[in-house]
């Protein structure tokens, strides 16, 4: 939907009418002008809800013209004017294009050739979005914030806003003398400005894309931590909160040191800082070059209360983003449609650097995690390829999601398995020397990782460029001459799957045998191999360490009779997808669950949960109290020895069982004594909080199960303090706590408070959302609530995020609520970039869900009754 906008001409802001919409003007600007270096001077107060300045572009005009086209959204230009090499200045207008660009006409053409663009314009600072040039309050004081990816910087300043346009720049803020300003270089000169005002000047940045330009104003506090080396590392915090950032300034170097080994380069820029931001609802950190920021969650925590969740979220997200230091900043992708290059490969570094930096954490599981979270997104009809073709802003609204990062991780890590940790890291080298400072694409990654080899490069695409999940039926035969497997190929669909277009795969197949492994190349629909096995093997491993990137489906009963932690969690995601698609019976996968259950290993405890929480939008309102008994059964004695009481002794794994596993069976397995301690535990802390303290990292559990038969007492003493507290990590455990209230009228009050102009809507909507509609008893009631109110939450809500509604609100399975989920947001989802997506993945969810309760919901409720 395009919005009309009236055409008016003033001594401010010229604008002339123009047929131009978002629908006939392409994307990319073109090539008629390249940006060769960016002045930006700004003038930032966070107290004042606009910002001003000027940039000066250096432009390379490839042909002469008397009308250039670059990005600008929202903003006011008051004044254009070009210096061409030769010639005189001209003066221009600014004439609004589309959305998010403009026109600027000269009186006369401008000579091809350099020439010196400089704009003076105004803008907008975003109360509600973390999007662009915004703000936030802190402790009663404003700050304001950049996240620019992927295309904020028009929101902020007029340029040209494509990541292949990779420049120096320059910057200049001029900001209230009595705050601090950062940037991504360090500050090369201040002076003052005027009553009340100072200038700083920082240093000209290496070339750079426009969005990792960033900057921050503030009363920050800063905390100087250890050099990495020679590289000077801060912690930029909000005022007071320094102290809150001492886990991350301990880790920090030696990750840095650790991605700093691994490409052989020293850090690309010339500091590094980590600044927090107070609150994100789309993201949890930013790679800008130097000033990576992060989500004050992920970093902040009062000294001795950081929580094994906050400091495994921390290290995992801060390799991630350091890796992006050089694996995206120091060479760029060209386009958005390599995203996935930049964004899978940080996933993949920085779950090895978490690895090798604490084994203890036994973080090599994390892969089948992104394996998972990639196959669930992959699985459907409406999955897109890895490396999408971006040509529309709709496009690059559905890039940033499990694809991109998952899938995109999960196949790095087959072909590291294929190649070996030496090879891929030579590869990696490789397109590093040959690409820096620079910007490459997803075929010169592929040509460095191979060295020659086209046959990597032919497999490797056939994983990028088309979607889906290869599913290799495997059959053994067994003759005179020695065994023989035979594979055939196909894609993996979910009952229920309509239009998912067939596919071929050339996959880099890994088997074990007693007799050894064999590895192949997999290229056809159906092959026969020979196996080293002299006569017919007892067992075959389909998938040794599970990194391959496809589901296995052979004979029950061949399974090899030791498996790693890693193929376990394989094995049994893979039976689950497989029951989902018809090739095997759900009951094979609830045994396996059963056998499973008993594991020691944590790891192994959480992922049968992952799968006993994925069967529940299968149950009818009649079959929950025999879940609750499957998972008493499951786990019910374990809950029940870890108990709400931390203990000193307590392992690592009892304090991460016990934070998963005590809500799970307070909520799930209904269960009544869990329930009613928490409940005491969160009364007694609700009455004085400072005698009954809550362990931090049980916190929000502990609040959630309380609140599940909590009554109006409870619900308006967690709302009370939440309004109160100045911490925001309380504040924000509390609201989601009430989330979880069931009680009809409690749960309606919840629902009220997305209108309440006291609670942040960032803060409570994603888990009011989903948790209401993964409720039936509350599900219909949210619908209609959201559909009531469409108007003034969209209003209270950031510009994209109504475009993820339909994702928060379908939570059930059945075709009814897909149709009622098409039928309320189908006419507005395209209004946003992401909408058309997210809308077809949401309502595909639900159809395929409704197709498995069909198939297989009667022996899942024979298995549950024969519990009861």
């Amino acid at each position: 939907m395009k919005r009309l906008i009236a055409c008016s001409l003033s001594a401010v802001l010229f604008f002339t009418c123009s047929l131009a919409t978002s629908a006939t003007l392409p994307m990319r600007l073109g090539d008629a002008a390249r940006p060769l270096a960016y002045a930006l001077d700004l003038r930032v107060d966070p107290d004042r809800a606009r910002h001003r300045g000027k940039v000066t572009i250096e432009l390379e005009l490839k042909a002469p013209l008397q009308r250039l086209r670059l990005h600008a959204k929202q903003l006011r230009i008051s004044a254009v004017s070009l210096q061409p090499e030769q010639g005189g200045a001209l003066k221009g207008r600014a004439a609004k294009a589309d959305a998010d660009s403009v026109y600027l006409q000269f009186s006369r053409p401008v000579p091809a050739g350099r020439a010196r663009l400089t704009l003076a314009f105004e803008g907008q600072i975003s109360d509600k979005d973390v999007f662009g040039l915004f703000r936030q309050r802190e402790g009663g004081r404003w700050y304001a914030f950049t996240q620019l990816e992927d295309v904020g910087a028009r929101r902020a300043f007029p340029l040209f806003d494509e990541p292949g346009w990779k420049v120096p720049w320059t910057l200049a803020l001029t900001v209230p003398d009595s705050l601090q300003a950062f940037a991504n270089m360090p500050v090369q000169r201040e002076s003052p400005a005027g009553a009340g005002w100072k200038r700083l000047e920082f240093k000209p940045s290496p070339p750079m894309p426009s969005y990792l330009v960033a900057f921050a104003v503030g009363p920050f506090d800063v905390l100087q931590g250890a050099p990495a080396g020679a590289l000077p590392l801060r912690y930029l915090t909000p005022q007071g909160k320094a102290g809150e950032a001492t886990f991350a300034a301990q880790v920090t170097p030696a990750i840095v040191e650790r991605v700093q080994a691994y490409f052989g380069l020293p850090h690309p820029f010339e500091k590094l800082d980590s600044l927090v931001i107070p609150l994100t609802d789309w993201f949890s950190a930013m790679e800008n070059a130097g000033l990576i920021t992060y989500a004050s969650r992920i970093m902040l925590a009062p000294p001795g209360e950081e929580s094994r969740v906050l400091q495994r979220d921390y290290v995992s997200t801060a390799a991630h983003e350091i890796a992006h230091q050089w694996f995206g900043n120091y060479v760029t992708m060209a386009w958005w449609s390599d995203l996935w290059l930049n964004e899978s490969f940080a996933s993949w570094m920085g779950d090895k650097i978490t690895a090798e930096l604490r084994p203890d954490w036994r973080w090599e599981v994390s892969g089948q995690h992104a394996r998972r979270s990639a196959m669930l997104g992959d699985r459907l009809a409406s999955a897109r390829r890895v490396r999408q073709p971006v040509d529309t802003p709709q496009d690059l609204g559905t890039a940033f999601d499990e694809i991109t990062y998952s899938k995109g991780q999960a196949v790095l890590a087959m072909f590291e398995g294929w190649l070996g940790p030496d090879r891929m890291q030579a590869g990696v080298r490789r397109y590093m020397a040959r690409h820096a400072w620079g910007s490459a694409s997803g075929d010169d990654f592929m040509a460095a990782l191979a060295d020659g080899d086209q046959e990597l490069v032919r497999s490797f695409s056939s994983f990028i460029d088309q979607p889906g999940i290869p599913k290799l039926t495997m059959r053994l035969i067994c003759e005179a001459g020695g065994a023989r497997l035979h594979v055939q190929q196909s894609r993996h669909r979910p009952l229920g799957t309509v239009g998912a277009a067939s596919a071929l795969w050339q996959v880099p197949l890994v088997l074990r045998t007693p007799a050894g492994t064999t590895r192949h190349w997999l290229k056809t629909a159906s092959e026969t191999l020979a196996l080293p096995d002299r006569d017919c093997p007892a067992w075959l491993q389909p998938n040794p360490g599970g990194q391959g990137y496809y589901r296995s489906l052979l004979a029950d009963g061949l399974r090899a009779p030791e498996l790693s932690v890693n193929e376990w969690l394989a094995l049994l995601y893979d039976q689950l997808a497989l029951a989902q698609s018809g090739d095997v019976p759900l009951d094979q996968v609830l045994a396996l669950t059963a056998e499973l259950a008993a594991d020691p290993r944590r790891e192994i405890v959480e992922a049968v949960a992952r799968v006993l929480i994925e069967l529940r939008p299968l149950l009818a309102p009649a079959q929950r109290p025999a879940y609750a008994r499957l998972w008493q059964r499951s786990y019910g004695a374990l809950a029940h020895r870890l108990g709400w009481a931390v203990q000193a002794s307590d392992s690592e794994d009892s304090r991460l069982l016990r934070e998963l596993l005590l809500p799970l069976l307070a909520d799930a397995g209904q269960d009544p004594v869990l329930r009613a301690q928490a409940r005491e535990r969160v009364s007694a802390w609700l009455a004085d909080p400072q005698a009954a303290s809550l362990d931090p990292g049980l916190r929000g559990a502990l609040l959630q199960s309380a609140a599940i038969e909590g009554d109006a007492v409870m619900f308006d003493a967690m709302l009370k303090l939440a309004l109160g507290t100045p911490q925001r990590q309380l504040r924000e455990d509390l609201l989601q706590a009430l989330a979880w209230f069931e009680a009809p009228a409690l749960a309606e009050r919840a629902r009220r408070l997305l209108l309440d102009p006291r609670a942040d809507i960032r803060e409570l909507s994603p888990e009011l959302l989903k948790r209401h509609s993964r409720v039936p008893a509350l599900a219909p009631a949210m619908l209609s609530f959201v559909n009531r109110h469409d108007a003034a939450l969209r209003r209270r809500m950031a510009s994209q995020a109504p475009a993820y509604l339909p994702e928060q609100l379908g939570q059930g399975c059945s075709v009814a609520e897909a149709d009622a989920l098409q039928h309320q947001f189908g006419p507005k989802a395209r209004a946003y970039e992401a909408g058309p997506g997210v809308l077809a993945k949401a309502t595909e969810r639900l159809r395929l869900c409704a197709a498995f309760r069909e198939a297989q919901g009667g022996a899942l409720d024979a298995y549950l009754q024969r519990l009861l």
